[in-house]
């Protein structure tokens, strides 16, 4: 069991950590700042250059890359022997292939491919991240109940669905499609779909935007009213979060195109968006592991087993 809490207490800092490593890098990018440091490992030739505008800003989110990396070997090594351990190897291998990813990004001045591999592998070690600290926080898993698996089932398609959406956006911004319809939110330069193909990619994510959401509040809806019935109200609360998040998304991309890629709005366009796959993914495992915290030796109740069932009858 310590060796669980252990795995859970550095599983919740590396979380943590990466979410800021990712949201630094979105500053890195809408400030124009990739290629502030020329060279890589180092920063003109030190390791420690001067801390100051732009540098800093790249500079600083290789630090905390390193910072990052270093929890995740730490996670990997206490992980070693128990049932974890392979996850945590593959995190390991992930950030390790993230920094070089990161360094080809510069040495080689930003190729759009590369860029986009990038943000993807940082998010899919994000979710391998959530995966570790989820699973090492205790209770049984339900994964063999047929009830729990038809539940968790449509949860993990809207993690999937989330992260093509990501990596749409990811395209937009590195082929420089972000403002191709101009600052218009809604049609594209006055018209319903464009002809162009950069204008074609931004509607592209436009309409998978749309969809997205439309999932998760199909998704989202049924399981908050049946928890309600069976008085998890916690639970059913952490379910509204999914709706919010991705309604504030959609805000948020309409405001970053209408006032011209604003560096503040376009960061916390992507912040939310990995909140956003954040939470769908916890909230899969949950459902997953069909677990209450109130209920005796780890047992779901049959009654909530019964409501995550009928959410999707």
């Amino acid at each position: 069991m310590t060796d669980h809490v252990s795995i859970h207490r550095l599983a919740a800092v590396t979380v943590f950590a990466t979410f800021g490593l990712l949201v630094w890098g979105g500053v890195v990018h809408n400030t124009g700042s990739s290629l502030a440091c020329p060279d890589w490992p180092l920063c003109y030739g030190e390791l420690f250059p001067p801390m100051e505008g732009q540098i800093a800003i790249e500079h600083g989110h290789r630090l905390l890359a390193s910072a990052v990396g270093l929890l995740t070997i730490g996670l990997a090594v206490v992980s070693f022997g128990t049932r974890f351990r392979w996850a945590a190897i593959l995190a390991a291998g992930l950030v390790v292939f993230q920094g070089l990813l990161g360094g080809i990004t510069v040495i080689y001045r930003l190729p759009s491919a590369v860029s986009t591999a990038h943000l993807a592998m940082g998010t899919a070690f994000f979710c391998l991240l959530i995966y570790l600290w989820h699973g090492s926080g205790g209770g049984r898993s339900a994964g063999g109940d047929r009830r729990m698996v038809g539940a968790a089932f449509p949860a993990f398609v809207v993690v999937i669905l989330v992260y093509a959406q990501m990596l749409l956006g990811a395209l937009v911004r590195h082929l420089g499609a972000g403002l191709a319809c101009n600052n218009h939110p809604v049609l594209c330069n006055g018209m319903l779909w464009p002809d162009r193909g950069p204008a074609q990619l931004h509607m592209w994510h436009r309409v998978l935007g749309v969809l997205v959401a439309v999932v998760i509040l199909v998704h989202a809806l049924p399981i908050r009213r049946r928890l309600l019935a069976v008085g998890a109200r916690a639970r059913a609360h952490a379910v509204l979060l999914g709706p919010i998040l991705v309604t504030a998304q959609i805000i948020l991309g309409m405001l970053s195109v209408s006032r011209f890629l604003d560096p503040l709005l376009v960061t916390l366009h992507l912040g939310f968006a990995e909140l956003l796959i954040g939470h769908q993914l916890l909230l899969a495992l949950e459902l997953r592991r069909g677990r209450r915290t109130d209920a005796p030796n780890d047992e779901i109740p049959a009654e909530l087993s019964g409501a995550l069932e009928g959410a999707y009858s």
